[in-house]
């Protein structure tokens, strides 16, 4: 009754389950971070583009073998196994994307999902309700199953071992799961075709109402050209992503400075001086390391906070600190330690001496006074 494989189909058919493959292996990774309706969202649609994908690909291969009659098939039991695929997607996919799974748990979605792919496939070739009862090859039937069980449970092994990849490798390893995933279910599908044969001379229901000039490059295209959409939907989620994560680096980065900076000088804060003295006094060979504590204080700020206004003791500030710093070398860490205009210097000594440290003390000094003139 097999006429032979149109390569056409057959590589359609592997297109296809590469696409859904593809395509169910992100969205799955995606429940995992994901919760109450947006969670919903990502598992209702990798269920249908997850359970669809398989179908058309069965549907396709289905195809592939061109029959000596004309193909046909009825449209409930075809609708029936687009469901069932669908309906065992949706629950292997709920239970691999949770945060934490028992090995119970990942057996029952294993099987839930194999379960589904085999009613599928079966209950596809029975769509074809032909005039003689099908053949079936028991160890094929078995070989086929036992495919279909492996491949679903590497699927979703392979799934949850995702949700731990870098962002880096968030779409190319994806990807080359996806094609050995294809070929496990291909191989599933096509050991199936050959478990589950109809007799010679075997002809489909005249009443069946899905004619098969549909059911082929048709159905392949429309197929790939959603799972086309869908693999939009995932570059620009992970675009987006990467942009949140960029965004929220940044804010965190900024709280993380501002924590330790002075605001209105730029200078670290009492909060960055202590730091940098206990990252200083952590080092090893410390005593290798001396260095000097040196206090600054405004004699006169409380008048000038009197006498000027806020925007204009901020610019006095402003100028005190940048003559400061505009006078000490590399080697010395200038802090404004507290809201009252003092300022600690902790200079390391190593090579200079503490009679040249106390003559910089010293030009400090007058730069000091020079810039808190009113």
């Amino acid at each position: 009754m097999i006429a032979g494989y149109d390569l056409s189909l057959v590589t359609a058919s592997y297109v296809v389950a590469v696409l859904a493959a593809y395509t169910a292996l992100y969205f799955g990774t995606r429940l995992s971070t994901t919760r109450g309706r947006e969670r919903r969202v990502w598992l209702t649609t990798g269920a249908l583009i997850m359970g669809s994908g398989v179908w058309t690909m069965h549907f396709v291969g289905m195809a592939a073998m061109p029959m000596e009659a004309p193909m046909s098939f009825d449209i409930i039991m075809t609708l029936v196994s687009w469901l069932a695929a669908i309906t065992a997607s949706g629950l292997a996919l709920n239970i691999i994307g949770r945060a934490k799974i028992s090995a119970g748990l990942f057996v029952v979605a294993t099987l839930a999902m194999s379960g589904g792919i085999v009613v599928m496939h079966y209950l596809g070739m029975y769509a074809l309700r032909m005039s003689a009862d099908p053949m079936f090859n028991l160890s094929l039937l078995a070989l086929s199953v036992a495919i279909a069980v492996s491949a679903s449970g590497a699927a979703l092994a392979i799934c949850r071992k995702l949700q731990e990849v870098e962002e880096a490798g968030s779409l190319i390893l994806p990807f080359v799961a996806a094609l050995v995933m294809a070929a496990a279910i291909c191989g599933m599908h096509y050991t199936g075709m050959m478990a589950m044969q109809f007799p010679e001379g075997a002809m489909p229901a005249a009443d069946n109402g899905l004619r098969g000039e549909w059911i082929g490059i048709p159905l392949a295209l429309a197929c790939v050209a959603i799972l086309c959409v869908a693999l939009t939907v995932t570059v620009l989620d992970v675009r987006n992503r990467r942009a949140r994560e960029a965004i929220n680096e940044e804010e965190n980065r900024w709280v993380a400075e501002m924590a330790f900076v002075d605001s209105v000088t730029g200078l670290p804060n009492r909060s960055g001086l202590e730091q940098a003295l206990l990252d200083r006094l952590a080092q090893e060979n410390v005593r290798e390391y001396p260095f000097a504590l040196v206090y600054l204080d405004i004699a006169n700020f409380r008048d000038l906070a009197d006498r000027l206004d806020h925007r204009s003791l901020d610019a006095a500030l402003v100028a005190i600190s940048s003559a400061l710093r505009d006078t000490l070398t590399e080697t010395v860490y200038l802090a404004r330690y507290s809201a009252s205009a003092s300022w600690f210097c902790c200079r390391i000594i190593r090579a200079l001496t503490m009679t040249a440290f106390i003559s910089a003390c010293a030009n400090w000094m007058s730069s000091l006074t020079w810039a808190a003139r009113p």
